[in-house]
């Protein structure tokens, strides 16, 4: 798998992350399910929010796991270019839900605008969990 064009475009850079680190964005990425799930039912938004940081740090250790680091350009579209890079094919069902909610939550974030439906946030909990999850 390449990422030397991600690299030049400065997206990501060359960094040696210990194994402890990694682990790390995997606990946090786990506590953000937990999160999502407890308030699933009656913080819906906030468990979507939570499901999507679930999806960001997963992805996060997987670029740490290469050897890279995300900059701060477009850090949320390099995370998911690289899921995609890494899983392909067999896991774009994954990979489409992880930039939808990429584009959902943009709006939530900054506009205070959000139209989810509980299924969804159901969806985006177990696609944040197998990614967090993934051998």
């Amino acid at each position: 798998m390449k990422l030397d064009d991600l690299v030049k475009k400065g997206q990501l850079r060359k960094e040696v992350t210990s194994k402890h680190n990694i682990a790390e964005f995997l606990q946090f990425a786990e506590e953000e399910i937990e999160a999502a799930r407890f308030n699933r039912v009656k913080y819906p938004l906030t468990a979507y929010k939570s499901a999507y940081d679930a999806l960001l740090h997963a992805g996060n250790a997987l670029i740490r796991f290469y050897g890279y680091r995300p900059t701060s350009k477009y850090t949320h579209v390099t995370i998911t270019e690289v899921v995609e890079r890494v899983f392909g094919l067999d896991y774009s069902i994954l990979v489409q839900t992880f930039k939808r909610m990429r584009r959902k939550r943009h709006p939530l974030q900054y506009e205070a605008k959000f139209a989810v439906s509980q299924k969804e946030v159901e969806e985006a909990i177990e696609k944040a969990d197998i990614l967090n999850n993934k051998d």
